[in-house]
């Protein structure tokens, strides 16, 4: 309908910052999960995915008024050689349920095993995300084998902070074009201390917003499975709503706001020169007869960008 309103995020709504990919002490990480939770708190996180490998722990002793303990793990498939690793898909398994305790084994990298196995986290009820493609040597098509995720990892912060590969959205963007429909969620898949026990700079660098009503594990598990998140190196978007063919973009201050859509021609964008851009109203008329869906990213002069999740009509 012409006039029609549709809220993709919606301002009315609360917003959680949350990290969903770190490691503890129960596997290869140097804080416990009781340190993490205060480092991130700090930050101004409210929730936190304890994703130690192989390993699904919750910590719902920590969940309290202010801060959600997600309960998670990671699984990695490894192709090996002599030299080490060659290649490797790692996946995230977000539970819907906070009770949930499992235990998993390393597995080859086996594409036909790799979705057999997210297709079982999906019926055992987890939320199954495709973790740092860059860093681990996929390809775009490699991402394209894995069927049924719930997410991508669009930026993983030990692989663009501190071990200076490039983010995930053109293997994100390349996914979407071909049909593919997931989440774009960032981690900063954190491990590590200084000799002064302090975080390395992989603490912190990236975060998921999810829009809720309410600061809750099942509140968080909804907006991400709604799609009202997006992913963050540092800009905040605070609305996103569509009235007719009229995109309303609502954010922090950036100097560039981008409208994606399934053909290049159709890109949209509004760029300035300065920091100066919070909000912006774009025609996207002619996406909407196109395309079958958009998505909307921002970028600031610091370098920091964010993704939302696509919106399909």
């Amino acid at each position: 309908m012409k006039n029609e309103c549709i809220e993709i995020l919606p301002r009315s709504y609360n917003k959680y910052k949350i990290n969903l990919h770190t490691h503890s002490t129960f596997s290869d990480g140097n804080f416990t999960p009781e340190e993490l939770k205060r480092i991130y708190m700090k930050e101004g996180y409210s929730a936190v995915a304890f994703t130690d490998h192989r390993e699904c722990i919750s910590h719902n002793e920590l969940t309290d008024d202010e801060f959600v303990a997600l309960t998670g793990t990671e699984l990695d498939f490894t192709l090996l050689s002599d030299a080490g690793w060659v290649d490797c898909v790692h996946i995230n398994a977000l539970s819907r349920e906070p009770d949930k305790r499992r235990s998993y084994e390393k597995m080859p990298l086996d594409y036909e095993l790799i979705n057999k196995t997210v297709d079982e986290l999906r019926r055992d009820n987890f939320f199954v995300t495709v973790n740092h493609p860059v860093w681990s040597n996929m390809s775009s098509d490699d991402v394209l084998r894995i069927k049924g995720a719930d997410a991508i990892e669009i930026v993983n912060g030990i692989g663009v902070v501190f071990n200076n590969y490039s983010d995930d959205s053109a293997h994100y963007e390349y996914f979407i074009r071909k049909g593919g429909r997931a989440v774009p969620v960032a981690g900063d898949d954190s491990h590590k201390i200084f000799e002064d026990g302090t975080p390395y700079h992989e603490y912190c660098t990236t975060f998921t917003t999810v829009f809720a009503k309410e600061l809750s594990y099942g509140a968080i598990i909804d907006a991400l499975d709604a799609g009202r998140s997006y992913a963050s190196t540092g800009p905040r978007f605070e609305s996103i709503r569509l009235v007719g063919d009229k995109l309303c973009v609502e954010c922090s201050n950036v100097f560039g706001v981008y409208v994606h859509s399934k053909y290049l021609t159709l890109k949209t964008q509004d760029v300035r020169k300065t920091d100066s851009i919070t909000y912006t109203e774009i025609d996207i008329s002619d996406i909407r007869a196109k395309s079958p869906y958009f998505w909307v990213s921002i970028r600031d002069t610091k370098g920091g960008k964010a993704w939302a999740t696509p919106y399909w009509f």
